[in-house]
């Protein structure tokens, strides 16, 4: 397989399982409830978008920390059934396989109960150099959910990635990284995309305009910033201004993944050559499937059906401006 034909994803790993619709949780004696579905995919923001650029037509790395249980069997059978490459998956006994419940409400929101695990236990020992530069980007995904790997062992990864020619992406996952600011912040200048979602840069610079967070990243050293807007779409941020990719109108039925799905859809749009904003078009479209059904990876299919959502979906007012 060709470098420009691969990305590396070295990040979280998670197991989700979902249910829906729920609308309470039974009380202590109750007859349990019954739902019309329950899903378990694999996510995260290296895994769940592995997945995604797989299905999407990448061949694909993931390098990431897993426990060494039944938990993580079941998340490597499930990217293994897409063809991610998972050899760069460690495995340890320190601490269970990260995995999160997420009951999903009738209206698509996803309140969660997670547990970090393994995605801590990763340390730039177990990253195979090699492997992690023969393709042609990186996504370091949720650094700043990786616990002590979010310092110099991220730094490292990223500038190994760039002596190596790769281009170098990078997205958040938690919902404080305000908390790792100062690691975060010292990764921006070896990052050419990233790829956040309105909260997590605005609490990283203490801004709650998506356009000004952008621009203080820019300033920081990024090449290029695609922000999460959610049902609003994104925006594409460069030193040269703006675009806004609008959202689509779908029906939603679970948003848990969409914010890594819009992330796989940019980056296949990249390595397909796409500019920024047109990439972005891949990424919101790959998005909205991915919210019109339950799991991390529903709705996406090929490359070519997400393309073709653009006549599925019609293009969603915005409910804000961005100047």
């Amino acid at each position: 397989m060709a470098a420009s034909d691969t990305v590396v994803c070295l990040g979280v790993h998670v197991l989700d399982i979902h249910g829906r619709p729920i609308s309470q949780i039974p009380e202590t004696g109750q007859a349990g409830a019954r739902i019309e579905e329950i899903r378990l995919s694999a996510a995260g923001t290296a895994a769940g978008t592995a997945v995604d650029l797989a299905k999407l037509g990448a061949h694909v790395i993931s390098i990431g920390s897993i426990g060494s249980d039944e938990v993580g069997d079941f998340l490597l059978a499930l990217m293994h059934r897409h063809g991610v490459d998972t050899r760069g998956v460690v495995r340890t006994d320190a601490a269970q396989t990260s995995a999160t419940i997420l009951p999903i409400k009738p209206n698509g929101d996803r309140p969660a109960f997670h547990v970090v695990g393994a995605n801590a236990h990763l340390t730039i020992e177990h990253v195979d150099r090699k492997m992690l530069t023969s393709g042609s980007i990186l996504l370091l995904g949720g650094p700043d959910s990786m616990g002590p790997f979010c310092g110099s062992d991220a730094r490292t990864v990223l500038g190994w990635a760039r002596q190596g020619g790769m281009v170098t992406t990078m997205d958040l996952l938690g919902a404080r990284p305000s908390l790792r600011a100062d690691d975060l912040r010292a990764l921006l200048p070896l990052v050419d995309h990233l790829l956040p979602n309105e909260e997590q840069l605005g609490d990283l610079f203490g801004v709650t305009d998506p356009l000004d967070a952008a621009r203080r990243a820019i300033d920081c050293g990024v090449g290029c910033v695609v922000v999460s807007l959610g049902p609003d779409g994104c925006l594409v941020v460069d030193a040269s201004g703006h675009v806004h990719v609008p959202g689509r109108v779908v029906d939603v039925v679970d948003t848990t993944g969409c914010g890594d799905a819009l992330t796989a859809g940019y980056v296949r749009g990249l390595m397909t050559g796409l500019a920024p904003a047109a990439a972005a078009e891949i990424g919101v479209l790959a998005a909205s499937l991915v919210a019109t059904g339950l799991g991390s990876d529903a709705g996406i299919v090929d490359l070519a059906g997400t393309l073709a959502a653009a006549d599925r979906f019609a293009v969603r007012t915005p409910s804000r401006a961005f100047n």
